[in-house]
């Protein structure tokens, strides 16, 4: 897009989608500037970009590979869920269609859990921890109670 078509789109959005663009920390440094521009010329505030949603800027960890297949939605959701607690950047897949066409389970191969390759060894290591029983929790845990 050129600098007029930029500076054109953002003319046009409202106040709360432009300030969101901005926030996303997601823009090309020129379209950064432009937005920024525009909203300073609403009298709107310049907002921070917000963490969580600068993810992209994050160490590249390697291509996703699978961990496990041939799993329930429900397993493939708690396996992602043990995983990512573990620090583990885990994905589940192909969880909506196997669970909306069960009997498509089979030809897309079930559902399963995705983790960057470089996390491939430590994952395989929670999830054998997860199988043993390492983090169960006992009969008398009370999460009401604060750990000493």
């Amino acid at each position: 897009m050129s600098h007029a078509d930029l500076a054109a789109l953002f003319s046009q959005l409202a106040d709360e989608e432009l300030s969101a663009r901005v926030a996303s920390g997601g823009l090309t440094e020129e379209a950064n500037s432009l937005a920024t521009a525009e909203l300073r010329s609403r009298g709107l505030p310049v907002p921070e970009p917000t963490p969580e949603l600068v993810s992209a800027n994050e160490e590249y960890l390697g291509d996703m590979v699978y961990l496990e297949r041939s799993l329930d939605p429900t397993e493939a959701h708690l396996l992602c869920s043990c995983l990512r607690s573990a620090g583990i950047h885990a994905t589940a897949g192909d969880t909506n269609i196997v669970q909306a066409h069960s009997l498509m389970a089979i030809a897309v191969g079930g559902a399963g859990v995705r983790v960057p390759s470089t996390q491939l060894l430590e994952a395989r290591e929670v999830v054998a921890a997860f199988r043993r029983g390492e983090f169960e929790l006992g009969d008398d845990f009370d999460p009401n109670k604060t750990a000493a």
